[in-house]
């Protein structure tokens, strides 16, 4: 299990988030450097997919670096864990009718891969009175440089607080908290310049478990 120091480092030369401009000597008066290139806060995720990206890999040796509690590392760990552990805090695109302009659907654990579908619950004993769900999934178009992300929050589950920006809805037909709320869907917001067919990066983070990245295309 690699420390997250290391494994940050590694990401950082591995996505160019650290650029060195080489420095060049010259007769006469002094040249004036280079300006600094922007550097990319080592905890951000990748914003574009390598080729081959394994979303299940990649989420686990971000887990392991300290992204996702350590009481959970075990189970992302194990035999089961890419179905049940990662696969399960995984974002997908149900099928389902209209979706709000400006929004995007999106539920966690998609079953036609055999991943355990993502339950959601109220704060309580069992989740030590902090909840289950996604409290904020940060949206922005799949590619490098400076570009709009925008933040949905879910203060709370199974209905959003006044000054949240994110929604639920249900899949089917029913109560949201029925089956363990895995039928809810979060609506996350688009940011503005994002459009149908654009490839996005979803960043989210689970009350429970931590935090996941996932590539996703917008319909």
């Amino acid at each position: 299990m690699q420390d997250r120091r290391s494994f940050l480092q590694r990401l950082a030369l591995s996505t160019g988030a650290v650029i060195l401009m080489p420095a060049v000597s010259r007769c006469g008066a002094p040249q004036a450097s280079a300006p600094a290139a922007a550097v990319r806060d080592p905890n951000e995720p990748l914003r574009t997919e390598p080729a081959g990206w394994d979303a299940i890999a990649y989420n686990r040796e971000r887990g392991n670096a300290g992204f996702i509690p350590a009481t959970y590392q075990a189970a992302i760990n194990a035999e089961s864990g890419p179905k049940e552990a990662l696969g399960k805090h995984l974002p997908y695109l149900p099928e389902v009718g209209s979706v709000p302009a400006g929004f995007m659907a999106m539920m966690w654990g998609d079953p036609s891969k055999g991943h355990g579908r993502h339950p959601n619950a109220v704060k309580s004993e069992a989740n030590n009175q902090v909840g289950h769900w996604y409290d904020w999934i940060r949206v922005r178009r799949a590619e490098e440089g400076e570009t709009e992300e925008l933040q949905s929050s879910f203060s709370d589950w199974p209905g959003t607080a006044a000054a949240d920006n994110g929604a639920y809805a249900v899949f089917g037909e029913g109560d949201i908290t029925a089956d363990g709320g895995k039928n809810t869907i979060y609506l996350a917001a688009l940011p503005a310049e994002v459009k149908s067919g654009d490839r996005v990066r979803v960043w989210a983070h689970c009350l429970t478990h931590g935090e996941y990245v996932a590539f996703l295309t917008v319909p």
